[in-house]
């Protein structure tokens, strides 16, 4: 009888203790990418090509009943691949880079833009007195000469 006990408590430790579930799955492979280099690095778990995709879930879902851990799969499927893998890059080491870059471009943008409107509002504020505007008299006198090329110019086209 206890040779019967011990045999059941060594079978029992051998089966998967439980299915993964499809979310489990999927959980998994959306931090990963599909490299099957027929869609645009699509997320493993939407990529519908049956060539990669379906494989890559599968063996996914076969880890999990193994009792592999997240973590572990995803650094099984990153030694096989890469880094490029990677749905997003690591926020570690030179990848950090692509994460801080944008909000970096996107500050200095501001600035310059900030700094060009404030110099061309301080250059009208600051109008030199040769540049101010034309004299009343000045203006007349223009105006005038306007008006006499103007007539000269009606009477001559008609």
């Amino acid at each position: 009888m206890p040779k019967v006990l011990l045999l059941l408590a060594l079978l029992s430790g051998f089966g998967p203790a439980h299915a993964a579930t499809t979310a489990q799955i999927k959980a998994i492979a959306d931090e990963l990418v599909c490299l099957c280099g027929n869609c645009n690095r699509e997320s493993l778990a939407t990529c519908l090509c049956s060539d990669f995709a379906v494989p890559e879930r599968e063996a996914i879902g076969r880890a999990l009943d193994q009792g592999q851990t997240r973590q572990q799969i995803i650094d099984g499927y990153i030694a096989r691949f890469g880094t490029m893998g990677y749905a997003a890059p690591p926020q570690e080491g030179f990848n950090l880079l692509a994460w801080v870059a944008p909000f970096v471009a996107l500050l200095f943008g501001i600035v310059l833009v900030r700094t060009l409107l404030v110099s061309w509002k301080g250059r009208n504020d600051s109008v030199p007195a040769s540049a101010a505007p034309i004299a009343t008299d000045e203006r007349s006198q223009y105006q005038d000469r306007l008006r006499r090329e103007l007539d000269r110019f009606d009477e001559s086209d008609g």
